[in-house]
């Protein structure tokens, strides 16, 4: 699980980071390329979710959402 902590949090500092760089007077070809990267930890977090993370041991009949049960009444 620390695997995908660790993709979660690195992708989402880095989209935090890129939000504030395009207030900057920054370089367009920079955004662009920062933009990539960021498209490149975008695929290497779900990745890592796909196949590090822990499914649920509910089924969607059980609960519609994992967080509550709210199962079919």
């Amino acid at each position: 699980m620390e695997k995908v902590s660790l993709s979660i949090t690195v992708t989402t500092l880095g989209l935090l980071f890129f939000v504030i760089l395009c207030s900057l007077p920054v370089s367009l070809s920079f955004l662009q390329l920062y933009l990539f990267a960021l498209i490149g930890s975008l695929l290497w977090m779900v990745i890592t979710i796909l196949k590090n993370g822990k499914p649920s041991s509910h089924t969607f009949d059980d609960r519609f959402y994992d967080d509550a049960d709210l199962g079919p009444h």
